[in-house]
């Protein structure tokens, strides 16, 4: 019966479950700068994209014309020609803009190739299709160093080795190990959104960088550059994608950065399929926004500090169990308190918490003798009987 309680009340979530969840706080905003010398066709054609483009993005468009006056957020912004669009990519946070030029060349569709690379790149769109099964993804940006770049890569490999015979002794076991995406150098200058947005150098340098990413293309932990790519680095940071969402993780590694991307409807079924439950479900958000609240949230600082790896190595896990006291049982115990003007949560007074489930252990245990005397007794009955 314990045992049933326990499994009850256990959190149904990991830390990669928690990835796929969009709690509609972390927005990206574009901007789209115009004046009066863009055509009112170009305009239109601008409003009609963004609304199909953005409709299942994590990005919000604005559409400004200085025309009418100036704007605080275009400061950001280089020299701009006058009579063409001008992009401006603004963080979550606020605290990061990122310039998006108009294309220069003329394809069919100048207006839908211009916010599309807002919200996908040939990158994006293979990590989302990886990331919807694999345990997690590390992405990987080459330097144009070969001997770092040829040992970061020896090391990316390694940590996906080590974690995954330990997949199976998760809370939630994956089926589909950790797999790798790669960014030659050649092609870094093609994904800066994407490197901007998850805090990598978006031009080449001679050091390779590593991130590992979960569930909606959620950051877990810190970038990672040169030396710092590490067995050790990025099996501490995969560590944590198995834990249990209810231990004493700090949640900031569940509130990594998310890059720009579209979710749609394939995405969405995809996803359900492999979780088994529907993380856009109102209800879900509002559990996992509760989890992640309740918890420390003192943020990671990219170091093995922490020993996440070496716990789940010895097949150490935590989980919370609480105990409700029926309505009858709660009324006898103790007397019902009087309405006071605001509430505090249960979890923040851990003496009632205590008392509670020491009670239910009580009565539990109770009952366990009550029933072991009460069928002793018919059986030494039925045996004086024959």
């Amino acid at each position: 019966m314990l045992a049933a309680v326990a499994t009850g009340h256990a959190c149904r979530y990991t830390v990669r479950d928690v990835g796929f969840a969009d709690l509609g706080n972390e927005r990206y905003t574009f901007y789209c700068f115009v004046d009066d010398q863009v055509p009112g066709a170009r305009v239109d054609q601008l409003g009609q994209a963004a609304a199909v483009l953005f409709g299942d993005a994590n990005v919000q468009f604005q559409l400004i014309n200085l025309a009418k006056g100036d704007h605080p957020q275009a400061k950001h912004l280089a020299k701009r020609k006058p009579g063409v669009p001008a992009g401006l990519l603004l963080s979550p946070a606020g605290e990061l803009a990122w310039p998006v030029n108009f294309p220069a060349a003329k394809p069919d569709n100048p207006e839908w190739s211009f916010l599309s690379s807002v919200i996908s790149s040939p990158t994006r769109d293979e990590l989302i299709e990886k990331l919807i099964p694999a345990y997690a993804v590390i992405l990987f940006v080459e330097g144009t160093d070969a001997a770092q770049t040829k040992r970061a890569r020896t090391a990316v490999d390694d940590a996906i080795k080590a974690i995954t015979p330990l997949m199976p002794q998760m809370p939630k076991p994956v089926d589909h190990p950790p797999e790798v995406v790669v960014v030659p150098t050649k092609r870094v200058a093609a994904e800066s959104v994407l490197l901007w947005s998850l805090g990598l150098d978006a031009e080449p340098v001679p050091e390779p960088q590593a991130v590992v990413l979960m569930g909606r293309g959620r950051r877990v932990g810190q970038p990672l550059r040169g030396g710092l790519v590490t067995r050790s680095e990025l099996q501490e940071a995969m560590a944590v994608v198995g834990q249990d969402c209810e231990c004493g993780l700090d949640r900031v590694w569940m509130q990594g950065e998310r890059f720009p991307l579209s979710w749609g409807r394939a995405e969405r079924t995809a996803a359900y399929a492999e979780l088994g439950f529907d993380p856009d479900n109102p209800q879900v958000k509002a559990e996992i926004s509760r989890i992640i609240s309740r918890g420390p949230n003192s943020r990671p600082t990219g170091t093995a500090t922490s020993n996440h790896f070496e716990q789940l190595s010895l097949g150490y896990s935590e989980e919370l169990i609480e105990f409700n006291l029926e309505p009858e049982a709660l009324s006898e115990a103790e007397p019902e308190p009087e309405p006071v003007a605001e509430a505090k949560p249960v979890e923040l007074e851990p003496e009632p918490a205590a008392l509670g489930q020491a009670n239910t252990v009580w009565w539990t245990l109770g009952f366990i003798a009550v029933a072991t005397l009460a069928g002793g007794g018919l059986l030494l009955l039925r045996r004086s009987g024959n």
